[in-house]
């Protein structure tokens, strides 16, 4: 029988079919087979299982435990009135690859990728505590087999194998230099011929900041970093896995730093592929996603910074010809170089983060409940923020959400009410109050001010969010959105597409905004389009039958006007258009001609 204990817990027969063995027994026969001893005696057991309840009924489980275990496959223990034993002649185990000098280290980093009893991470107690202990074990394991290897390599050998270790390694101890040392342990790059680089690549390096030796990050914890795996196309210009390895070559400039944990690549390739990526962030405790992505335009790169779940850097790094391949290092090395600037222009978010989590936490929360644009969601929004605040008085980022709540309420209740707005100033202003160098609150103040018709001041609130966070996308599109209102819609088209590459997976307003100015410059078509792209397109169709009335499909555009008039019943053309900022006539006419030819 086989026993496998690196990834998920089981036991296999012969055959190779998995055995129905009780989960309790499982992770008994697991520490027989893989500690100091192959028995164990009955009060032992019951302390490893059941250390955190009452001995009495410890010992009562142990007795129902041991009543399965005879019935279950096979005669792997041997159960004596005082004792268990394991009979390991019966039993092959993965871990015993660990115990002979002659396993690969390719193969120890095989099992350690996938970590030892990867589902027990909850057990506490003496089960928590030999867990812990054998896993500290089977790395140093690892770290004296790296370490040897390293000593017996040439100068301009490469391993594979000795990086992924190198990588699990110090995402557990970022503070071993002699781990760090093997990553860097690698030829220097000879000069090469720069004449034929592209300035748009190699121009972006920035100048007089600290060396790699200098970097220092104000927080008692080091952020952990997920560098996540490129994906896109592959061309003869672009090749995927030449990209790959360029991320593998940041991730080892990263390492050669102290004041970062970058996470293991294995465990950045699961983060890419899971369905439930937060719940793996949350899980590594990962401060910060560096997102990459291969297009025929280049390498997209953006990072975000997970506790506020928003990006606090994007750029798309244009690569020409071979360039991917023959300066690879020299692409790694200003891609390293960005992404350290943004961290440490970070790096005060970050230091609020540790001190107040759970106003994070309701933040997040928050944020989640916006992405429904419906009145309850929005609400219940605004419910959390407050929540937030309570946790942190000071915390922008909260006051932000909430004069975005009062924003979008006046927007979808299209009754003009003034108090939602000036609610909406004086949250954004408490935002840039709390934090006047992070673009949130002059977005917000932006929106506000657009809703009161103050068009010159939302413009210039939002040109000084742009310029605070160039790749934001959330305060581009609130200044594509101005802009539109601003009878500037071809300019507002051109921001909002900029936002939704930057954000491809953004929220609806994203696209409820690109339908606005795509229908203000007459491609009702393209209107239709964008609002067909929201996960809910209650909010937008008003203007969904606006548009089909301006195509002449007035049965579809009738339709969405009922649909409408249900979720809003009060609503009044005349009134809204009165109050709406709208700075030219011909954009008023232009939506009353829609609205009218749907029959409102």
């Amino acid at each position: 029988m086989f026993l496998q204990t690196f990834g998920r817990l089981c036991l296999l027969d012969a055959a190779g079919q998995e055995c129905r063995y009780p989960r309790k027994g499982l992770f008994l026969v697991a520490y027989l087979a893989t500690g100091a001893s192959a028995e164990i005696g009955r009060d032992e057991a019951a302390d490893l299982l059941w250390g955190n309840e009452d001995r009495a009924l410890a010992f009562t489980n142990l007795r129902k435990l041991i009543s399965r275990l005879r019935a279950a496959h096979g005669p792997v223990l041997t159960i004596s009135p005082t004792h268990l034993r394991l009979d390991r002649q019966q039993l092959s185990c993965d871990a015993d690859a660990t115990k002979t000098a002659k396993t690969p280290l390719s193969s120890l980093v095989e099992l350690m990728s996938r970590t030892f009893l990867a589902e027990f991470d909850d057990t506490d107690g003496l089960a928590g505590r030999w867990l812990k202990s054998q896993r500290r074990t089977y790395l140093e394991l690892m770290r004296e087999r790296l370490l040897k290897k390293s000593s017996e390599l040439s100068p301009v050998a490469e391993s594979s194998a000795a990086r992924q270790a190198a990588f699990l390694i110090l995402e557990h101890w970022p503070d071993d230099q002699a781990v760090r040392r093997t990553l860097s342990a690698e030829p220097q790059l000879q000069p090469v011929e720069r004449t034929a680089e592209p300035r748009g690549v190699f121009a972006t390096v920035e100048h007089g900041h600290p060396s790699d030796s200098e970097w220092t990050f104000g927080v008692s914890k080091l952020p952990r970093v997920a560098l996540l795996p490129p994906i896109g196309v592959s061309s003869a210009a672009l090749d995927l896995s030449r990209a790959s390895a360029l991320i593998d070559d940041v991730a080892i400039g990263l390492c050669s730093l102290r004041s970062l944990s970058i996470i293991a690549p294995y465990t950045a390739e699961r983060i890419r592929a899971s369905e439930d990526k937060v719940l793996l962030l949350n899980k590594h405790d990962i401060s910060y996603v560096v997102d990459t992505k291969l297009t025929d335009d280049g390498l997209f790169v953006q990072i975000i910074f997970v506790p506020s779940d928003h990006v606090i850097y994007a750029e798309r790094f244009e690569i020409t010809g071979g360039l991917l391949s023959s300066h690879r290092k020299v692409l790694a090395g200003v891609v390293k170089d960005r992404i350290l600037v943004e961290l440490k222009r970070n790096e005060n978010a970050l230091s609020d983060y540790a001190f107040h989590p759970d106003a994070y936490q309701r933040y997040l929360l928050g944020v989640q409940q916006m992405s429904r644009l419906t009145l309850p969601s929005v609400r219940s929004a605004r419910k959390t923020f407050r929540e937030a605040l309570n946790h942190n008085g000071d915390f922008s980022h909260a006051f932000s959400g909430l004069a975005k709540t009062y924003s979008i309420e006046w927007v979808l209740t299209a009754r003009g009410d003034p108090e939602l707005l000036r609610k909406a100033e004086a949250n954004a202003r408490s935002a840039i109050e709390s934090n006047p160098d992070i673009a949130y609150g002059y977005k917000e103040l932006g929106m506000a001010k657009l809703y009161l018709g103050a068009l010159d001041e939302s413009l210039d609130a939002l040109a000084r969010a742009e310029e605070l966070s160039p790749h934001y996308a959330d305060a581009i599109y609130s200044f594509a959105d101005a802009l539109i209102h601003a009878s500037r819609p071809m300019e507002g088209l051109a921001k909002i597409e900029r936002a939704i590459s930057l954000n491809p997976l953004g929220p609806d307003e994203y696209f409820w905004c690109a339908a606005g100015a795509s229908y203000f410059v007459g491609a009702f078509d393209k209107a239709v389009s964008r609002i067909h792209s929201m996960s809910n397109q209650a909010s937008a169709h008003r203007l969904l039958a606006a548009s089909w009335a301006m195509l002449g499909d007035t049965k579809r555009a009738h339709h969405y006007r009922r649909k409408d008039r249900e979720a809003n019943p009060q609503f009044d053309l005349q009134k809204w258009l009165a109050i709406v900022p709208i700075r030219e006539t011909w954009q008023k006419d232009m939506y009353r001609e829609g609205l009218t030819k749907a029959g409102y």
